[in-house]
């Protein structure tokens, strides 16, 4: 039997609820705007704009981690570091299996010098099965153990990125460049021209491999080495770095 004197009461939370679950998707459309809107003024390089819409949407969307994450990474673009780290932690405490968040945390600490820390984010990172590119986290982990001057770990982690993606020319270019801080040149070579082999316009493996060369007296090996950084990146740090190795006689 129907209770008469209940069903206004009934119709007013009824109508409380719809209004409420209407303005939350309104809040989330408007959200997901500003989001799209800061995101693209970030790639237009309008830094104050892109970081004002994706902050307006994080108050629209408090439990979003995406737009957490993509305030961190506007923040480490600007160098603004203490705030990156801050994003990304919110980012991870919004959702904790969130690797590409934790892989770019590691890379602040790594920038910061941290090398610890970064080494912890980057094994989480690594270890993650829903990582869909854990080669990333663990070439970040050889830098860190690379900075840390533990060769042998920074090795192990630069294998295990180029295992899982065999035509990573910068996992091989660090391995080379760790095999050379161990002393072992032929196989620091070996790791390069890998490198070359699978990206043949990558300037930096092409710098270090004509570094090398020059270094074990193979002049002119080198200098078609060096002219191809120059040629791939001729305005960049690879290039200009070897045109000074060319008038170098």
């Amino acid at each position: 039997m129907i209770n008469y004197r209940t069903l206004p009461v009934i119709l007013v939370i009824l109508t409380l609820a719809l209004g409420c679950a209407m303005d939350r998707e309104v809040r989330l459309k408007r959200s997901r705007a500003m989001e799209d809107m800061g995101l693209a003024q970030l790639q237009r390089g309008n830094t104050g704009e892109g970081l004002k819409h994706l902050k307006e949407a994080a108050s629209l969307d408090p439990e979003s981690a995406d737009i957490q994450h993509e305030l961190a990474l506007a923040y480490k673009a600007m160098g603004a570091y203490t705030e990156a780290i801050e994003h990304f932690h919110k980012a991870l405490s919004l959702r904790p299996t969130f690797p590409a968040a934790r892989n770019n945390l590691g890379t602040v600490y790594l920038i910061k010098g941290n090398w610890d820390q970064a080494i912890e984010e980057f094994k989480k990172a690594a270890d993650d099965f829903t990582y869909a590119t854990p080669h990333f986290a663990y070439n970040n982990l050889g830098l860190a153990y690379y900075n840390k001057g533990n060769y042998e770990k920074a090795l192990e982690s630069y294998k295990k990125a180029v295992g899982l993606m065999p035509n990573y020319s910068v996992g091989l270019m660090n391995m080379g460049i760790t095999f050379e801080a161990m002393g072992k040149k032929k196989e620091a070579e070996d790791a390069y021209r890998r490198a070359v082999s699978t990206d043949p316009e990558y300037a930096l493996v092409r710098l270090q491999l004509g570094k090398l060369l020059l270094a074990t007296g193979r002049r002119a090996e080198a200098e078609k080495e060096l002219q191809k950084a120059m040629e791939f990146d001729p305005a960049g740090r690879a290039g200009r770095e070897a045109k000074e190795l060319l008038r170098q006689k």
